[in-house]
């Protein structure tokens, strides 16, 4: 459609990569290391912390990247 605006929620899936993934290693990550036996879960949290952040820097690139260029 020629003249319409794009109102979209990318804005608020980066944010929500960024702020999950920076709370599973900041305090699931460091809950999982005080308690014995849970190696698993730490080493679960830690890659999905990771993830998180990763996906969000990505998107927020290819984000920046669609609407410098391409839009």
């Amino acid at each position: 459609m020629v003249g319409s605006s794009y109102i979209g929620y990318l804005n608020y899936i980066i944010w929500l990569f960024l702020a999950s993934g920076a709370y599973m290693l900041w305090v699931d990550a460091k809950h999982y290391k005080a308690d014995p036996g849970t190696e698993k879960e730490r080493k679960t949290a830690v890659f999905s912390g990771w993830l998180n952040l990763v996906l969000g820097v990505i998107v927020m690139i290819g984000s920046w990247v669609y609407k410098r260029y391409l839009w």
